[in-house]
């Protein structure tokens, strides 16, 4: 976890570390072809076997690097410590670094070696992978290690190697050259460090600005959630109390009046109950289908699995349907094997699924047509296929027939919300099952089919 003494540029300082080493066995090559080149094509005469000694000894030490990132890769530690362990990481490299090119400096001439300037690439890597004061640490260690070798091969107390037929012999010995050369070093040296490090200071800064802005909009989109989600509760009990109570107080009335227990009914008032008692239920079953919407969870339903019998809740859904499909003239038949398995699920939610793809058959099929429940046994499922004999859907709409609120455009208008389908996929989801429609199913129909696969239950069936 990230805290404020661990940015995100130090925790991912061990990983640009590993790329640093990726590049220093590109300059173990560029070292070698410099070295073939100036042998071969230029005539450049200078002592090969230090050379190559301390190649070697650069190609050691970064493979022991390369072992140490390697296990530093490897280990789950708290970010405090990884940036510990990659700012000493980030030392020992730059380190060994600066004394490798100052020695190979010193058996190429010195001086006289115009790739000092390698100084300025582990001084600006230095100023981007450390903290400020580190990156001038660096800095003042380049400036150091360099003008060590300058000053102690002019005072002739470290013997220089001349580069033969590059330069003439007493470069390193003139005073004003050297002068010139080393505070041209340590000038460019020192800006270069203090523009590094300030750039990469004003970025770190912006990131942490933008960083404390994310937070900002992420815990005002929290709260905002927080009070949807209060606000969802509140419409819940409000729709499951305060809006179904009542509307389940004046059917009773309005279903007794019907029955004649008032006093007797009339042609043209029954006939206006009956359309009032219609509309009264469709509203209940809106709001039942938003409840259902809200609640359909995958952990509760989970713990609802069991054993079910899906021939009894099949024909308890039936049951419930058959006088709305009477109303309306369509026949509603069962196809129900008698020895059909039980499944793993929910009998309430399976009840509910049943009961919208019947009412979707019941409410699409005109007049004189026909709803058929039919549930099959499979290898390790039991497929149940719900048809109807209605206009079925066009082809266009079939992608999205099972998305929320999404409803079929006919020239008849059909209440709804355009929940119910939805519902369905929700519940065959949360049962691990698969659902699809074909429309049409069949040459001879143009209705639909809807079909899902629920799993079998292990256990064998009760008596």
């Amino acid at each position: 976890m990230q805290t404020p003494e661990a940015p995100p540029e130090e925790v991912e300082l061990p990983r640009r570390l590993r790329q640093y080493i990726n590049l220093r066995w590109l300059a173990v090559g560029a070292i070698l072809l410099i070295v073939l080149l100036a042998q071969t094509i230029f005539g450049i005469r200078f002592a090969l076997r230090p050379v190559l000694g301390v190649t070697v000894g650069i190609v050691l030490y970064n493979l022991a690097f390369s072992l140490w990132a390697r296990g530093e890769a490897g280990a789950a530690l708290p970010a405090a410590v990884l940036v510990r362990r990659g700012r000493a990481f980030a030392y020992a490299q730059i380190i060994a670094d600066l004394l490798a090119l100052t020695v190979l400096l010193h058996f190429t001439g010195g001086i006289e070696n115009p790739f000092f300037i390698f100084y300025f690439i582990h001084v600006g890597v230095g100023s981007i992978l450390l903290p400020p004061r580190d990156a001038y640490r660096v800095t003042a260690l380049a400036i150091g290690l360099f003008a060590a070798l300058v000053g102690l091969e002019y005072a002739g107390w470290w013997p220089h190697v001349h580069l033969a037929g590059y330069l003439p012999d007493e470069v390193y010995r003139n005073a004003a050259y050297i002068a010139s050369s080393l505070v041209a070093f340590v000038v460019t040296l020192s800006l270069l460090a203090a523009g590094a490090t300030g750039i990469v200071a004003e970025l770190r800064r912006r990131r942490e600005e933008q960083a404390q802005v994310r937070a900002r909009e992420l815990e005002l989109a929290r709260q905002q959630l927080s009070e949807l989600d209060r606000m969802r509760e509140f419409f819940l009990a409000l729709a499951s109390h305060d809006l179904k109570t009542p509307l389940a107080v004046a059917i009773t009335y309005l279903q007794t009046m019907l029955d004649g227990y008032t006093g007797e009914v009339g042609a043209k008032q029954r006939r206006w109950l009956e359309r009032t008692l219609v509309r009264l239920e469709e509203l209940i079953r809106l709001i039942n289908d938003f409840l259902d919407v809200s609640q359909l969870d995958e952990k509760r339903i989970a713990q609802e699995i069991e054993p079910t019998n899906l021939a009894d809740v099949a024909l308890e859904a039936v049951n419930e349907l058959t006088g709305r499909a009477r109303e309306k003239g369509v026949a509603l038949e069962t196809v129900i094997p008698p020895d059909l398995p039980f499944v793993l699920g929910s009998p309430k939610r399976l009840q509910r699924l049943l009961l919208n793809l019947l009412d979707n058959g019941i409410k699409f099929t005109p007049a004189g047509g026909r709803v058929t429940l039919a549930l099959t046994e499979e290898a390790e499922n039991v497929r149940i296929e719900v048809m109807d004999t209605g206009e079925g859907i066009p082809p266009h709409y079939l992608p999205h027939i099972f998305e929320d609120y999404f409803r079929v455009r006919r020239e008849e208008f059909i209440p709804g919300a355009g929940l119910g389908l939805s519902i369905v996929r929700r519940i065959v989801r949360a049962h691990g099952g698969k659902i699809w429609v074909e429309s049409p199913y069949c040459p001879e129909h143009s209705g639909s089919k809807f079909t899902c696969c629920l799993a079998k239950s292990i256990a064998a069936n009760p008596a």
